[in-house]
């Protein structure tokens, strides 16, 4: 009976990460929609020319007050689902991740409300979510490894992609401004700081989603595991 209690904890456990790391994709990648389909309008040039954090700009972007509140809402979902997760796995390397996911959400949510008009807090908190993304995505290489691993294949491979793009982006990043050097192409030319920057934005936001499907497939081994021990002891 015990450990059919401690199920049914980590079942609603569970669910909160699925849900709260939904939300956390959809919640942003519409924010963050939004705000380019916007600004592309106005200004007429490739979204590839545009980088992620001039969105939130308030006195350019004019949707700058839903992309802002998209990562702050965002941010948050994300930290709900960690802290679930912290709960669920709760060996020592599986908590290392998790603190380092709820630093992320927490960085997002900050840089959320200080975006790019606060120009030296933002450089600040954005160089630490793209340190922090870094170190995620590392954690996550490594924990696939390992002989228990919560991690899927899929997983894995949207962590490999945030790990390259993430260290391209950290060697794009001038360390003495803690800022990107002003890209120098045409109108319609693309930003390399920016593509790299826009892959790596969406493979956070997959991340995110496919950790969701991922605790829905534990969900159903788990469920199933207990269910057959329920008949066993019956």
């Amino acid at each position: 009976m015990t450990q059919l209690n401690q199920s049914n904890k980590h079942y609603d456990l569970h669910l909160m990460i699925i849900f709260m790391s939904l939300a956390t994709a959809v919640i942003s990648g519409l924010g963050i929609g939004a705000s380019l389909v916007a600004e592309v309008s106005r200004l007429g040039v490739s979204p590839l020319s545009i980088r992620a954090d001039t969105l939130g700009d308030y006195m350019t972007s004019p949707l700058a007050i839903v992309y802002n509140m998209s990562l702050v809402v965002g941010g948050a979902c994300l930290l709900l689902a960690m802290l679930a997760r912290y709960y669920v796995f709760d060996d020592f390397y599986s908590r290392i991740i998790t603190i380092t996911g709820a630093a992320l959400g927490g960085l997002i949510i900050l840089i959320g409300i200080f975006p790019i008009n606060f120009l030296e807090q933002h450089r600040f908190f954005s160089t630490g979510y793209l340190i922090c993304t870094f170190m995620l995505h590392c954690f996550c290489f490594i924990d696939y490894f390992r002989k228990n691993s919560s991690l899927s294949t899929s997983l894995f491979g949207l962590t490999v992609v945030g790990l390259v793009f993430s260290v391209a982006l950290m060697y794009l990043l001038n360390w003495t401004t803690l800022d990107f050097d002003p890209c120098t192409h045409a109108v319609n030319d693309i930003c390399w700081v920016s593509l790299v920057m826009w892959i790596l934005t969406q493979t956070n936001i997959l991340w995110c989603v496919v950790l969701a499907l991922n605790m829905r497939d534990m969900i159903s081994v788990q469920q199933k595991y207990f269910s057959q021990l329920s008949l066993a002891e019956s």
